[in-house]
């Protein structure tokens, strides 16, 4: 009776742990089951998004081999390869026009550009932040200068080009000058707009706490302001990028667009799709990278 008593309970114990074993094994799932999901929905997105270029590609492709378009002014996507491998290694490969300008000086190029467009909205993005507090959190300031403001960001960038050349010859003066009014703007609205919207609640408890007047603008409307003031600089930047190619065409020697109209010059339009995709890259990466460094300072925002 005893042997057997001790096999029941054994049983019932086994069962007992099976039951346990499963639930576990049913809540472990619930809870890591939403990440997995997130995780796949990233990898859909990530494919999905490979879609559209491949299918551009493909009618690129397409469009050479049935010659929709003279193949003199339309090169086929190996001969872009070809004429990529050309600009960045100095390879002689083979290129619609036989000419590749600037040939090994890629990251020559790529970094003139870049220094041009990061130190220029650098600058841009000091200053944007100062005139949109100003114009964001003193009425007097508003007053004498919003009209002026909402003036000039109506101007379209490329009505400054004459002026610009006129006043600064060519070079790199007019360059930085056209990536600086570029990407002011979009600072000061975001910072203005931002800064007008903090809730006067906000406002109200930290002055019944004792904050400085002074120390307003860091403890309060720079925290609450935060999130868009990054989507204003991400346009910023996106834009500061787009003017270099519009400042490189004012007689720079030393610059992706130098690249690209050296390119037009000689027929090469191999050699400006690389440089219409160098664009592209380097912008993409640049957004993402300042996606990136802005997430812990706004980690309740998708910023």
């Amino acid at each position: 009776m005893r042997a057997s008593t001790g096999r029941s309970d054994d049983e019932a114990l086994s069962e007992l742990t099976d039951d346990a074993a499963a639930q576990l094994a049913a809540v472990s799932g619930v809870i890591t089951h939403p990440a997995t999901a997130r995780s796949g929905r990233r990898r859909r997105r990530r494919l999905l998004g490979l879609v559209a270029p491949l299918v551009l590609l493909a009618g690129w492709q397409m469009a050479w081999s049935l010659e929709w378009r003279p193949r003199t002014i339309l090169p086929s996507p190996h001969q872009v390869l070809s004429a990529a491998d050309a600009f960045f290694f100095g390879h002689n490969s083979v290129t619609l026009s036989g000419i590749v300008p600037y040939k090994g000086a890629a990251w020559l190029h790529i970094s003139a550009s870049l220094e041009r467009c990061i130190t220029t909205w650098v600058l841009a993005v000091v200053v944007g932040l100062v005139l949109g507090l100003g114009l964001g959190l003193s009425r007097w300031v508003a007053d004498v200068l919003e009209p002026m403001t909402n003036a000039l960001r109506a101007v379209p960038l490329f009505a400054w080009l004459p002026l610009a050349a006129v006043q600064f010859g060519i070079g790199e003066p007019p360059a930085r000058t056209l990536i600086f009014i570029g990407a002011l703007w979009p600072v000061v609205v975001a910072t203005t707009d931002s800064v007008a919207r903090v809730p006067r609640a906000y406002v109200e408890t930290a002055r019944m706490l004792g904050t400085p007047r002074a120390r307003l603008w860091r403890r309060v409307y720079l925290p609450s302001a935060l999130p868009e003031i990054i989507t204003g600089l991400r346009l910023s930047l996106t834009l500061a990028w787009t003017c270099v190619i519009v400042g490189e065409l004012l007689g720079v020697t030393r610059g992706i667009g130098a690249m690209m109209i050296a390119a037009r010059e000689a027929g090469a339009t191999d050699q400006i799709i690389v440089g219409v995709i160098l664009f592209a890259v380097i912008g993409y990466a640049g957004d993402r990278l300042l996606r990136t460094l802005a997430r812990p300072l706004v980690r309740w925002s998708d910023a």
